[in-house]
């Protein structure tokens, strides 16, 4: 079995977070699909995917879907 790295802890954070944005987005926007939100969040993490500090991806992600989705 391996052993965690400081990388892989800091990925499984970001995921465990990102997935309680999704429900969090589930709630406030009824109207669209699980699976639309999830396209959402995942293009949004994607531009943050080379970022060497992931800290405030979740954030950022969160406001960049809420501005696409109050269009």
């Amino acid at each position: 079995m391996s052993t965690p790295t400081l990388d892989t802890m800091a990925s499984e954070q970001l995921d465990l977070h990102l997935a309680q944005l999704e429900d969090r987005l589930d709630r406030d926007y009824s109207g669209v699909t699980r699976a639309r939100l999830h396209d959402l969040v995942a293009h949004e993490r994607a531009r943050f995917a080379g970022a060497r500090i992931h800290a405030f991806v979740p954030i950022l992600v969160e406001r960049a879907v809420r501005t696409t989705l109050g269009r």
